[in-house]
């Protein structure tokens, strides 16, 4: 029995499922990348597997040593910013894991559903996208909860910086404006805005504490440095209160959630 076998088919296969991986990978690390070095990634790949096609390496674990730590290193290494060979070899493994579940799934809907390669392709396109999207936004959210974000308040020609907790359990509202309230400790506001024109008043309700009154100023501006670039949130509205917000003094800040979420104030 013979076989035709199309050397260029063999290759656009390969990459499309090493481009799949790779997009996974960064999805599941959270890694810095871009589509032309994830295109130059999957070509370094490709041109791999046709090379060991051509050339075989024998015996069979060796050519599977040399595609995963040696292959994938330069794949990994052309695809995202890695500076230590400990990400590297994370990134190695996640890449590793990625093209395990796409060359699977690849082969259960081929002899499954008897699909053409082609419709293989672009289910698993649809699926990766899917997942990946899932992946990035869990982790997202699962990490929310401990990034601080750099914050410059503004006040009658001062300015001053505040490291920010950005918690969506800050429910917090001026009664009057409906606008989203931030909270600041009265120790940061010596020296910065000691004389004040007007007082807001904000109420509040913590649990396990009774209900509440915060003193509130109006300051000029506020700017946040995002993920997103640099947010500014004109006139914005800035509890305080006596008791420092952190007890280990890693923020100095609360500003709501939804500042955060979008680079549009």
């Amino acid at each position: 029995m013979e076989y035709e076998f199309y050397l260029d088919l063999f290759f656009l296969i390969n990459f499309f499922l090493n481009f799949l991986s790779l997009f996974l990978s960064a999805s599941m690390g959270r890694m810095n990348t871009s589509v032309v070095r994830l295109l130059a990634a999957s070509a370094a790949g490709s041109v791999w597997s046709v090379l060991l096609f051509l050339f075989p390496v024998r015996p069979a674990f060796l050519a599977l040593f040399l595609t995963v730590f040696l292959a994938g290193s330069v794949m990994v290494s052309i695809a995202f910013s890695l500076k230590s060979p400990l990400k590297t070899g994370k990134a190695v493994g996640m890449l590793t894991l990625s093209a395990a579940l796409c060359s699977g799934f690849f082969t259960f809907l081929k002899q499954t559903f008897w699909l053409t390669d082609w419709e293989c392709i672009c289910a698993l396109a649809c699926l990766s996208l899917g997942a990946g999207l899932f992946f990035k936004n869990t982790l997202k959210e699962k990490e929310r909860g401990r990034e601080r974000f750099v914050v410059w308040l503004y006040y009658r020609g001062k300015k001053k910086q505040f490291l920010a907790l950005a918690d969506s359990g800050n429910r917090l509202r001026e009664p009057g404006s409906k606008k989203p309230v931030s909270v600041i400790s009265y120790g940061d506001c010596v020296g910065f805005c000691d004389v004040i024109s007007s007082v807001l008043y904000i109420p509040y309700r913590a649990v396990g504490t009774k209900e509440g009154v915060l003193p509130g100023i109006l300051f000029d501006r506020m700017e946040i440095e995002t993920e997103y670039g640099l947010s500014e949130v004109k006139r914005p509205i800035v509890a305080v209160t006596k008791e420092p917000l952190s007890g280990s003094g890693d923020f100095s800040m609360l500003i709501p959630e939804i500042f955060v979420l979008s680079g549009k104030k």
